[in-house]
């Protein structure tokens, strides 16, 4: 069965389980055609949405990264593609907001946004634009929007996931004369399917444009919300004609709410489809949030089913009211008129993007542990000055009184014996803080963990343990802000921290900074091991996603002789020492035999070095790279990424070489 009669397999069979509850699903597709199906498509300088977007001009420090870091800890992951769906989620900074709200602040997104779709012949960098169409991103001759999209991909190696936002504009028809797809006669026999099947090929071939460079890449289709064209007296500016566009006949019969909704979800079956054709492509299940979070006018708030979030179905799918409209509250307001019948305000988008996050970047960034611990809690979790220690949270940074750093103690004797541990990760979550954020203003320098190997003195917190010895200083990467109560901020332990993990009792972590900033207030509190409640935002938070604010520490393990049972895939861990001046190694763990190639690139995607490149066992691994160009010229300082790849798997890793 090749890929595409299995993707119309897999789209026929969720169709079927939709139409059975969404009995104007088959029949609104019809309504597509318009009025009639007069007129031909309109020019992309007669979009109506330009009348509904935000003036605003864009805030780079919206997606700036918010907290302190060295330049090696941080790398894009995410690319956010398609029409102004991502843009807004781009302009909004949501997607860097809420990875760094769930831990992960060093992954960044990427994106450049464009407000409006200047038509034929541009040839700006962008791609998320508003008003673009998956037709556009197909006609390469005149719009550039796909090339950009792989030139950003071709630029920043490191992006695994790519969130495409792309046919809504098609299927909605939000244009004078009705759009692109009124030019099908949908009362032909067969036209109904031909119209979805040009929105898959044209959505394919953006796909497989991201997956024809990078063919491990992952691509999220990012789904839409109901409509409401319900803005009143200002309806005249889109709203209105918008809806008769939509309608078979204007005069006599517009289309209603619901008809509108089940337009959304049949398109949104489709897609559950697409994705189920190839494991590669993700479907985020947005459809019908903002009912469960807000009501939908008749239910209140947090009754009506959130989207479901597991494949295939999704089930509950769609959320919601499928009868009912998204509250007129939950859209944009551009220049302050309640106008704008499509997109979401900055706290739905906030909603949406933490949906994403905990179905697939949080699972999918957090990878499945072996093992996860949660902190001891009691006299073994707090914090000391060096004169006095407290046991009620985890605190570091200072305040008049001195420098404080935070003490957590797991029991890690749960782990095998004879195991590498290949990776380690501690998070924590805020409860509250005093003066600044350290982790914001850099007075206190880089937070620093260190680590014991059993503990800093006796098990129990003591004044001592600020200053006592340590199996290993330095051990680590904090990233996040704690920008707010309840964000979290992950440790990232390093090679030699790892080596350090007791496998026969308990571990303590001593995480603090290293600046005096005498006089300064700056210390943040965050939950110990007695903390089993979550922490609360105004949007779901980490701890709530897990279930508990008490510390945890994700263990990663591997034996050379079963590596694929216990690993389940390839790890490449960062380079140590990095930041680098002479040399620096990179480990890695392989799950089975194979080819494996490992090279080091410049930021313009130019080989640098090869550092290994022939067959291998199953097992753990070392290379070292010297900080020479495989002429043996000292490369120049600067970012450089290496990049693992075995088989179809590519991993990826920034090192930053220092000046000699």
């Amino acid at each position: 069965m090749n890929r595409s009669t299995g993707r119309h397999r897999a789209v026929s069979s969720v169709r079927d389980a939709i139409d059975r509850r969404a009995p104007f699903a088959g029949a609104i597709v019809a309504l597509v055609c318009g009025v009639a199906c007069v007129g031909g498509a309109a020019a992309a300088d007669d979009d109506p949405f330009r009348a509904l977007r935000d003036p605003r001009p864009h805030d780079p420090t919206r997606n700036a990264v918010p907290f302190i870091a060295a330049p090696a800890t941080v790398e894009p992951r995410v690319l956010i593609a398609g029409d102004s769906w991502a843009q807004y989620m781009w302009d909004d900074g949501s997607h860097n907001d809420i990875l760094d709200k769930f831990g992960h602040g060093d992954k960044r997104a990427l994106s450049l946004a464009l407000a409006e779709n200047p038509g034929p012949g541009y040839t700006g960098p962008e791609y998320a634009v508003g008003g673009s169409e998956a037709r556009h991103w197909v006609d390469s001759a005149n719009y550039p929007w796909t090339q950009n999209m792989v030139a950003a991909l071709q630029a920043n190696p490191s992006i695994d996931t790519v969130v495409l936002s792309i046919g809504g504009n098609d299927i909605l028809a939000g244009k004078p004369g009705g759009g692109w797809y009124k030019d099908m006669d949908l009362d032909v026999p067969g036209s109904e399917a031909a119209l979805f099947d040009q929105l898959e090929q044209h959505t394919f071939q953006i796909i497989q444009a991201a997956l024809a460079l990078r063919p491990e890449i992952r691509v999220m289709l990012s789904s839409y919300d109901y409509p409401n064209f319900n803005v009143g007296f200002l309806c005249f500016i889109s709203a209105c004609p918008m809806r008769r566009n939509l309608s078979r006949d204007p005069d006599n019969d517009l289309v209603t709410d619901a008809e509108l909704n089940a337009l959304l979800v049949t398109v949104e079956s489709l897609r559950i489809g697409w994705a189920n054709s190839d494991e590669r492509i993700l479907y985020d299940n947005s459809l019908g949030l903002m009912h469960h979070y807000y009501g939908d006018g008749v239910t209140g708030a947090g009754i009506l089913p959130h989207p479901g979030q597991t494949p295939p179905l999704y089930e509950p799918f769609p959320g919601g009211n499928p009868l009912r409209p998204t509250l007129r509250e939950n859209f944009r307001r551009p220049g302050g008129f309640d106008v704008d019948p499509i997109h979401l305000d900055y706290e739905g988008y906030q909603y949406k993007i933490t949906n994403q996050t905990q179905a697939q970047f949080f699972p999918y960034f957090r990878g499945e542990p072996d093992a996860t611990f949660f902190s001891e809690g009691g006299n073994r979790d707090g914090w000391s000055d060096g004169t006095a220690s407290g046991t009620g949270e985890i605190r570091f940074g200072r305040d008049v009184a001195g420098t404080y750093r935070g003490i957590v103690s797991f029991d890690t004797s749960a782990l095998p014996e004879g195991v590498i541990i290949t990776q380690a990760s501690l998070y924590l979550h805020r409860d509250w803080i005093s003066g600044g954020n350290p982790l914001l203003s850099g007075l206190l320098g880089l937070p620093r963990v260190d680590v014991a190997s059993g503990s800093f003195g006796a098990p129990e917190v003591e004044s001592g343990d600020a200053d006592a010895a340590a199996d290993v200083l330095d051990a680590g990467f904090v990233a996040g802000s704690a920008l707010r109560d309840g964000y979290a901020i992950r440790i990232e332990i390093n090679g030699t921290g790892l080596d350090a993990i007791n496998r026969s009792g308990t571990t303590q972590f001593r995480i603090g900074f290293p600046g005096a900033g005498a006089g300064t207030t700056h210390f943040i509190s965050f939950g110990d091991g007695d903390a089993t409640s979550s922490f609360s935002d105004d949007r779901p938070t980490l701890s709530e996603f897990i279930g508990t604010a008490a510390p945890l520490l994700d263990v990663s393990y591997a034996t050379t002789s079963d590596v694929q049972a216990k690993l389940g895939g390839v790890v490449l861990r960062p380079g140590y020492p990095n930041p680098f001046a002479g040399a620096t190694t990179l480990r890695f763990v392989l799950p089975g035999s194979g080819h494996a190639r490992l090279v080091v690139y410049d930021v313009a995607g130019r080989r640098v070095a090869t550092l290994l490149d022939r067959a291998l066992a199953a097992g753990g691994y070392e290379a070292r790279w010297d900080g020479r160009h495989h002429s043996g010229a000292v490369a120049p300082a600067g970012v450089y990424w290496a990049r693992l790849v075995w088989g179809h798997t590519t991993r990826v890793r920034q090192l930053v070489l220092l000046g000699r």
